[in-house]
This record gives structure tokens, sequence and C-alpha cells, in this order.
């Protein structure tokens, strides 16, 4: 039975039996792993909060030969990243980004820039890059490690240099210049704005994004469009996380709507007349939540 050590970040635990927990690693030298942490679910677990999602540990597993479950022995929390995600958008977000993990990843085969770019886009929501920057970015790169991103230079309908607007078709997933997309149906647009922040993306870090063409709200909503295009292109059916987050965001717009609708007390109006600040709003909700050209992986303050 054979020891093993490596970093890892836990993405999502189940729950087994009475007291033990089945739990989701993504690893740096093994990818992703299913591991038995034996009980963990008691109240004096020796583990502590080593499994919550997004918790970087130093990991040590047994590995048994036939076995897909491995046993983990000791987990030693490095670095949590709870405070920043526990707003339910926050939270939401990580769920989302743990499930585009596990499906397109494939079990027991390493991905180091995948392992860096959690890492990245954690350590950037911490420093206060916007959730919908952030979940582009880490959409974008998903797709690009795992193979999938089309190519952004040339129509994959005719081969032909492609204009700063161009659309994404369906099938297959391609981006195509304005004669290709009018032959297919279901075209999604992606504005030159967008292009320029897919652009970005691939060339910088979250942060120099976010200060960049990541500023344009409209073209952060026209590459969500597009990125869940792909992402559910290539899965064949819309992830469970993302209808989660149109629900919450639903729900957010409804709230906001209903506080700017509510009567204003006497007490808060001002003596000039102005609006109490409760009722100053800085626009709509993004549309979305959910990202460098290099061979190696994305920029990452941690390599």
């Amino acid at each position: 039975m054979p020891l093993r050590q490596t970093p890892a970040y836990a993405l999502r635990h189940y729950a087994l039996g009475e007291a033990d927990l089945i739990v989701v690693f993504y690893t740096l030298e093994f990818g992703r792993v299913r591991s038995v942490a034996r009980g963990a679910r008691r109240v004096r677990s020796r583990f502590g909060s080593a499994f919550q999602p997004f918790t970087r540990s130093e990991l040590v597993f047994f590995e048994k030969e036939g076995q897909e479950l491995t046993r983990v022995s000791a987990c030693e929390v490095e670095r949590s990243y709870y405070e920043s995600l526990l707003s339910p958008e926050a939270a939401a977000i990580a769920a989302y980004f743990a499930e585009l993990v596990i499906e397109f990843s494939v079990e027991r085969d390493p991905n180091p820039p995948l392992f860096r770019l959690l890492g990245a886009v954690l350590s950037a929501i911490e420093d206060g890059v916007p959730l919908p920057v952030a979940a582009r970015y880490f959409e974008v790169w998903v797709l690009q490690l795992s193979g999938f991103l089309p190519l952004i230079s040339t129509c994959g309908g005719c081969g032909g240099p492609l204009e700063a607007g161009r659309w994404v078709v369906p099938h297959p997933l391609e981006f195509v210049c304005r004669e290709c997309h009018a032959r297919i149906q279901g075209a999604r647009w992606l504005s030159p704005a967008g292009t320029a922040l897919l652009t970005e993306i691939l060339k910088k870090k979250p942060a120099d994004v976010a200060c960049g063409a990541g500023r344009d709200r409209g073209a952060v909503r026209r590459l969500a469009a597009v990125n869940r295009l792909l992402i559910r292109g290539h899965l064949d059916r819309e992830l469970r996380s993302l209808r989660y987050m149109d629900r919450l965001r639903r729900g957010n717009q409804r709230l906001r709507f209903q506080a700017a609708a509510a009567p204003i007390p006497r007490a808060e109006t001002e003596a000039d007349g102005e609006l109490p600040d409760r009722l100053v709003a800085d626009g709509p909700a993004e549309a979305g939540l959910s990202g460098s050209l290099v061979t190696d992986g994305p920029p990452s303050s941690e390599r």
C-alpha cells in the first residue's frame, strides 16, 4: 500500500456512513483524487477544516492497487480561502469552479497548470478582483488547458482571419467570421470588446485583466454567454452550479427591485430632498458569474 504526498485543494466532499467522508481533491502530482477520510464527520476530528472547499493542504494518502478510492492518512492545512468565499455569490462561484475542475479533468491525470490556475484565481478573489471577471478568467483557462478553446485568430469555417467581432457556433464549436456564421444557426456574437477581454485573459494575470478590459461590463456579459455555450457544448449539458447561480442572480434582482420600490420613511428623507444612500444603486447585476497565451499554463504568482 504505497504512501503518497502532494499539495492538494479540496473540491467537495460526501458523507460516508455515520462518521466518514469521501473527499474529492485536485492535487499537483496526481490530478483528481477521491479519498476516504475516516472519522472526518466526528466533532473532534483530527482533520479540522482541511476538507472545506478550496482549502489548500499538504495531503498524505494511502493508495491500494485495484481500488478507486484512496485513504487519507494526514491533511495539514497550508492556506484557507474561507473568508473570501463567505458571501452567497462567492460560495456559488467556488462550487462552480469545483464542478468545472471535476468535469474537465481526468482522475489520476495530473495537470500542474490547472492546479496553479486554482491558486491564481482564488488569490485574485481574495485580493478583490470582481467575481464575474475571475469567473471569466477561470472558464477560459479551463477550456484552454483542456484543449477545448477554439482558435481565436482564424475562422473555423473558411480558415480566413477573424475580425475583432466574431461568432461562436455550436456545431462544431468554433469561432467563425461574418460570412460563415450566416449559414449556421444558433451562433453567439462576441463583440470586439469581448474579444479584447478574451485576448487579455490569455495573456495577463487576473488582477491586470480586472484593471483593463475587465472593466467593461458588457464585454464580461458577452464572454459569459460565449463561454457558457462552449462549456455546455463540450459537456452536452448544463452544469448544476450554473443553474443555481442563475436562480441566485434572479433572486438578488428581485430583492433590489423590491428595495427600490419600498416607500421611504420620513425619518430617512434628507433635509435637502436627496434620497438616502441605501437607495443609490450602481447599476444592474452582472449577467454572468463566471479565464495568458503561454504553453505551460496561466500566469500565476504561485509558480
